[in-house]
Order: C-alpha cells, then structure tokens, then sequence
C-alpha cells in the first residue's frame, strides 16, 4: 500500500464517524417525533442513542458513510468510492466489520424461507372433508405425489409463482419496536398483506392490505441527490408512516416490484 493511499485511508477515517452520525441523527429525529405523545426525550438522551447506535453500526452503515466522506474529499461518485481501495482501508482503520461480511448477513438473512401461511379456517357449518388413507389413494395419484419437485424459493426481490415478494430492507423510523437504521430487516408482500420481520423468522407484525394508504417509492431530493440514491420506501397508513432503506434496488426497480403486487392485490 502506497503511503499516499494510507494517507488518504486515514484522512477519511478521520471523518467517518462524524458522517456516520449525521447519518443516524435524521433517522432518530423522525422516530422520537413520531412517538412524542407517548415518549419525550431530551435532546441529550436522543444524542446518547445516535452514540450507541453509532456504536453497534454494521459494515454497510460505515461503508456508506467513509464512501460519502471520500466522495467529497476525492470528488468521486458514490458508486466509485464504495469500492475505492482508500476507502476499504479506512473502514479497517476505524475497526468496523468488513463490508463484505455485513452484505452476506444480509443477503443471507433475506434468502430465508418465509413463514407458512396458516390455513384458512372452516366455515362453521362446514364439517371438515376426512383425508383418504394412503391404500386408497389411486395408484396414479400416489405415483404422482411421489414424483412431484419442491418449488424453488424465488430470490428475494422477484415475485413468486404463489404471489409473494421478499424484499431486504433496513429500517428508518416508524416502528416501534425496530431501532432506527437497524439493518437485517425483511419486508414480506403476500396476497395477505404485508409483513415486515427481523432476521430468519420473527415476524413483528402484519399490515393488511386495506390497511396499507400507499407504498411510496420517493425520489432522492435535494443537494447530496447525486452522491446519496439510496432507495427509500414509506409505507403509509391511517395510524402512521413507517420508513425503510432498500439497498441493492434502483427505486425504478423497487416500484417494478411492487406495481404488479399493488395491481393484483391493493385494490381487489
């Protein structure tokens, strides 16, 4: 590594945690205004959180914030610098988890299989059909059982045969029981409705369709638009708007997804 490079890689260390924390502050803002009528914070105890949580940050949160740091310092875009080589030796430097560790986490954490679906109940004066015993089953109905494939759980952010879409996000603000800026979170569209989740399976909570406003798909606004396209999803309610970072999706790309759920589903 070239001194020159190290130069660099510590001039950006030295302001990554600054940015990183002017990333968080927004998030937090957001959430404790959200929750004022039940819970009010003095502006040292929301500041402590914003410290904590820069604390516990993962690789993608400090890869984002030393890129946007070398974008200004190299004037480069912030694709080019979430690879620049100064930019992975700063992340080294401050002692945060590696980028690519961080990525597959995620990537793992959004390929989990979703929850089953409970079964529709009976209708009350519906009895329940009895199941055949195996010896009664047509012998081609049992070959045919025997023989059929497992469908393949479809790639998170593609739509399954079944209607369901798995998206990984990280949550911005409006849930209660989600930190702001916690990553390793998983939005969930079914025909049902929409679930959000935390790591493999622990879904906190479901949203119905007929409760869902709107799922907004904003464009980037104002200076940093060029540098910062993250893609941001609101999901909007009657009781309250929740937000979420969609990393790894063009927002063109986000409302390709979503559009044909919203058509088959939103107004049905």
């Amino acid at each position: 590594m070239t001194d020159t490079l190290e130069h660099t890689a510590r001039q950006i260390a030295e302001h990554g945690r600054e940015e990183l924390l002017a990333r968080l502050r927004p998030a937090f803002k957001e959430a404790a205004s959200a929750h004022a009528d039940v819970l009010e914070l003095a502006p040292e105890q929301l500041e402590q959180m914003v410290q904590r949580a820069a604390d516990r940050a993962d690789g993608l949160q400090w890869r984002r914030a030393l890129a946007s740091v070398a974008s200004e310092q190299l004037g480069i875009g912030m694709g080019e610098a979430l690879s620049h080589p100064a930019v992975a030796r700063a992340q080294a430097i401050v002692g945060a988890p590696t980028y690519e560790e961080s990525l597959e986490k995620l990537k793992a954490a959004a390929a989990k299989r979703p929850q089953p679906e409970p079964e529709p109940a009976l209708e009350p004066d519906a009895p329940a059909e009895e199941e055949p015993e195996p010896h009664e089953q047509e012998p081609e109905a049992q070959d045919a059982e025997a023989h059929e494939p497992e469908a393949e759980e479809p790639e998170a952010g593609e739509v399954s045969e079944d209607g369901n879409l798995r998206i990984a996000a990280i949550h911005v603000g409006g849930i209660a029981n989600l930190s702001p800026a916690e990553s390793g979170i998983e939005l969930r569209l079914s025909p049902d409705g929409l679930d959000i989740a935390r790591q493999e399976n622990e879904v906190l909570g479901r949203l119905a369709w007929a409760d869902i406003a709107e799922l907004e798909v904003p464009a980037p606004r104002g200076l940093r638009r060029k540098r910062r396209a993250e893609t941001q999803l609101v999901v909007r309610t009657g009781h309250g708007d929740a937000s979420f970072e969609i990393p790894g999706l063009s927002a063109e790309e986000l409302r390709g997804h979503l559009e044909p759920m919203l058509k088959r589903y939103k107004d049905r």
